[in-house]
């Protein structure tokens, strides 16, 4: 395996390794400098995979899939942890994120229906999403909430789900790099347009 196909997935590995010591570091007390630097190195390394594998030509659907699994199991922790140690300052904000959540919970029942496996469409609206969620938690492990973060990250995540399903329920198959729901559409309405002349 060459260096251009491993690397990338070497990057999101690192990832997965640096995910669970948002716990470890809940569980020993670690300084909230330290949460800060997990995020900025998933963050880093999250944005080079996507770089380097496209420009390498080694961006594969396989990867882009386990790309978007770490993704769930890195922010995921790292919103868990930030919830145990600072539940009170989320209080305001029960009510949006828990309608995120529930948008989120029925946009992988609809990709599970559809498809029996979770698609990676990394839409623009996710890739902004996650910048906002950085923002946000890095905000509340310095014990320093940062409000239009909290709103946009409550907003972000609905439309993205949103624009997830409307995706899933118009494509016929899982596909990869969907930068929104519009071009999901677009796809799909081409391909049914190019079906009955296809058959001629």
């Amino acid at each position: 395996m060459s260096v251009r196909t491993w690397f990338p997935y070497s990057l999101v590995g690192f990832r997965l390794l640096l995910a669970p010591l948002f716990i470890v570091g809940f569980l020993s007390g670690a300084p909230a400098w330290l949460y800060v630097a997990l995020l900025l190195a998933g963050i880093g390394s999250d944005i080079f995979d996507g770089v380097l594998a496209r420009r390498w030509g080694t961006s594969t659907p396989s990867l882009r899939r386990f790309d978007s699994n770490v993704d769930t199991v890195f922010y995921g922790l790292a919103g868990v942890t930030v919830v145990l140690l600072h539940a009170a300052y989320l209080t305001p904000w029960r009510g949006g994120l828990s309608a995120m959540f529930l948008f989120m919970i029925a946009q992988n029942v609809v990709n599970g229906i559809r498809y029996r496996r979770q698609p990676a469409y990394h839409m623009w609206s996710g890739k902004l999403w996650s910048i906002v969620l950085v923002i946000a938690l890095i905000g509340l492990f310095l014990n320093r909430p940062c409000v239009w973060a909290i709103d946009g990250l409550i907003a972000l995540g609905i439309y993205n789900a949103i624009e997830g399903m409307v995706a899933s329920l118009v494509l016929a198959k899982p596909m990869t790099d969907i930068p929104t729901m519009f071009h999901a559409i677009r796809i799909a309405s081409a391909k049914k347009t190019a079906s009955p002349s296809s058959l001629q």
